[in-house]
């Protein structure tokens, strides 16, 4: 049940939840519009919590966690698809007809 003083806790692990899933999703410009809002929220609250408040900052502390895994997730699969394509363009350059470096004769007066 929400309290008054419970509300924003619960809204920000909802809003940290809805980060998740933007991630999952790739939508990133609606994750830094969120974000924002994250932010303000964030804000707004007091800077000793209120006990009642436990329960919705544990579960905005394990989204937070899982937020920086599908991070690191999306990040290890960037990199392999950035060498999969480095490793495609040496292919592709091994077909390619060589070369030949044409001598430059520098003539000065």
């Amino acid at each position: 049940m929400s309290s008054a003083e419970t509300a924003p806790y619960e809204a920000l692990a909802r809003m940290i939840e809805r980060e998740l899933e933007l991630i999952g999703a790739g939508d990133y410009d609606a994750l830094a519009e969120l974000k924002s809002e994250r932010d303000a929220l964030i804000s707004t609250l007091p800077e000793a919590p209120p006990a009642s408040a436990r329960p919705a900052l544990q579960l905005a502390a394990l989204m937070n966690k899982r937020v920086e895994i599908e991070i690191v997730r999306r990040r290890e699969a960037l990199l392999l698809e950035f060498a999969n394509v480095e490793r495609a363009v040496r292919t592709a350059r091994g077909y390619s007809p060589p070369r030949h470096d044409r001598r430059h004769v520098e003539a000065t007066a």
